[in-house]
């Protein structure tokens, strides 16, 4: 589970900032937080805040952080990093790395991991590990210093200082270190690689990620949740078939959209060849049945789909950590809280996943279902262009307060200031 993402000097955010997901000491809605290894957690975090105030650009922090993490070792020797953005409306940022750190706990142990890089290079990085009261640092790199790694414990230094001259200056050492089967950095690494991810808040992006998922149900357990899950968002779906068929790359890319292709050719995975997933939907109209493809679903019952398997294995499977941007696109406001209950609902998210959210659905903006910790914003300094992140709970409302009021009426910032008598002719 994730305590807690920080970034700096990333895009809109110059200076650091931390979203958290350790939970106060408020006693409200015990139901959405959990209690794993003497840390109590939340389970959802939703952020709210103006258009271009940072939202996502938070989530694009976090999507490049993990990116980077995950595919590190397919990088050529000089190629660059995926998506390292300083922020750009100042000259000494521009040449400085952008830093981003987890806190998180895999397997009953918590880990702190955090790196700085340059488009070019990893300049500083750094995995410690919690496995008693006291940190144990696994390594500490620095390209700045003379010393460039450091090993405190014999028995890590060990194992991990041969593993130093097979890393490159482009590459994270957390993921070189595991592709040559380091115990040490192993359990850290699997935490980035299945336990967290974004997602895009359209049903195309969503394909690639749920297409094995559907494709694989030997059990029909994915099946059963997704027309579950339609069923009670008042989606008239009986069943779905899934066609799969197989593509050269170039054919396959050439049918993606421009942001897609554009990510696929990015060097972040490419096959020789590659899948394309169809997918059918069987409707009963006045006791007659009749088959749709999904392109002809709306936008919003497409997106539902998409995200169903996803929620399925997170609620039933891995517990992982699911972020997407733009959470309530195409969704009516009561499917988006319904949506959320679940995370919060311990009947139904058995395995503790967690749900981080960015949304403009300011019906969400109440403490009958979510605690003030829960609820974040983001507002950037139109004179500065910097981004800041910060938690409602800083300002200790009320708990019968209406902060969906509050915030509207600007109490909390994080919302337009809009002008009025702008001749716009």
């Amino acid at each position: 589970m994730l305590l807690q993402f920080s970034v700096e000097n990333y895009r809109s955010y110059k200076d650091r900032v931390v979203l958290s997901l350790e939970a106060s000491s408020d006693k409200e809605l015990p139901d959405n937080i959990v209690n794993i290894s003497n840390n109590k957690l939340l389970k959802v975090a939703a952020i709210f805040g103006a258009n271009a105030s940072g939202k996502s650009n938070l989530f694009s922090a976090l999507t490049s952080a993990i990116i980077n993490i995950r595919f590190s070792n397919q990088l050529q020797i000089d190629q660059p990093l995926a998506n390292i953005t300083p922020f750009a409306f100042d000259e000494e940022t521009k040449k400085k790395p952008s830093s981003f750190e987890f806190v998180f706990i895999q397997n009953g142990i918590k880990y702190v991991y955090g790196y700085s890089a340059t488009p070019k290079e990893i300049v500083k990085e750094y995995l410690y590990a919690y496995k008693s009261a006291k940190a144990t640092t696994i390594f500490d790199r620095d390209e700045t210093r003379s010393e460039v790694y450091k090993f405190t414990v014999p028995s890590i230094k060990k194992e991990l200082d041969p593993i130093v001259s097979k890393n490159t200056k482009n590459k994270l050492f957390l993921s070189t270190a595991t592709q040559w089967n380091s115990t040490e950095t192993r359990e850290a690494f699997s935490f980035f690689a299945e336990k967290i991810s974004t997602y895009d808040s359209d049903f195309e992006s969503l394909i690639p990620s749920i297409g094995p998922l559907l494709r694989y149900d030997d059990d029909h357990s994915v099946e059963n949740f997704v027309i579950k899950l339609l069923k009670a968002a008042d989606i008239n779906i009986e069943k779905y078939s899934l066609e799969v068929k197989e593509h050269s790359t170039e054919d396959f890319v050439n049918t993606l959209s421009v942001q897609l292709r554009n990510l696929f050719l990015s060097g972040i995975k490419q096959d020789s060849k590659s899948l394309e997933y169809i997918i059918h939907t069987l409707h009963t109209v006045n006791n007659n049945s009749y088959v749709l493809n999904m392109r002809d679903e709306s936008e919003g019952t497409r997106y539902l789909f998409g995200l169903a398997p996803i929620l399925k294995r997170a609620f039933k499977e891995t517990g992982e950590i699911i972020c997407i941007d733009e959470f309530d696109k195409s969704m009516h406001p009561a499917l988006v809280q319904y949506l959320i209950n679940l995370f919060n609902d311990p009947s139904v998210n058995v395995r503790n996943a967690q749900l981080i959210i960015s949304t403009h659905d300011v019906s969400l903006l109440s403490l009958d279902h979510l605690r003030r910790d829960q609820f974040y914003f983001t507002d950037k300094d139109r004179k500065t262009g910097i981004s800041e992140l910060y938690s409602l709970d800083d300002f200790s409302p009320r708990k019968k307060e209406n902060i969906r009021n509050a915030y509207l009426l600007g109490r909390y910032g994080a919302v337009p200031n809009l002008k009025e008598g702008i001749d716009l002719e």
